[in-house]
């Protein structure tokens, strides 16, 4: 689905500064994640930056996405200038394995094409500072 050569896809199980120091060289980013959310299991959306938790967690020494995002624009290390977090609705994000739940299994299609259409439309447009 992501044809435009221009494009990486990564994966990786990090948090906080890890997930910093890979955003560092894109102009553009997507983060893809889950969040538990009784309410939405299986369900796909999007979060503004600002509306990433607060919580912290004992994995990553107590700094999560947001913290990092912040203290990195505080020192003026290099960050996305477009950053899209597209969230999973589970009723456990903290057990991990090798498989997906099946509510996530359901999400994916739609998930995969949400994103594909996104990146899709991004790469019509300009980047606001150039491709690095």
């Amino acid at each position: 689905m992501l044809a435009d050569p221009e494009t990486d896809l990564a994966e990786a199980a990090v948090a906080g500064f890890k997930t910093v120091q890979l955003l560092a060289p894109y102009d553009r980013a997507v983060i893809i994640d889950c969040m538990r959310d009784q309410d939405r299991i299986g369900q796909v959306w999007t979060l503004r930056e600002e509306e990433v938790g607060q919580g912290s967690s004992f994995i990553s020494h107590g700094v999560n996405l947001r913290s990092a995002l912040q203290l990195a624009r505080r020192l003026s290390l290099p960050l996305p200038r477009e950053l899209l977090i597209y969230v999973i609705g589970v009723e456990d994000p903290y057990t991990f394995g090798e498989q997906f739940t099946p509510e996530v299994e359901r999400a994916l299609p739609a998930a995969a094409g949400s994103i594909a259409g996104e990146l899709a439309a991004l790469s019509r447009s300009p980047s606001p500072i150039g491709r690095t």
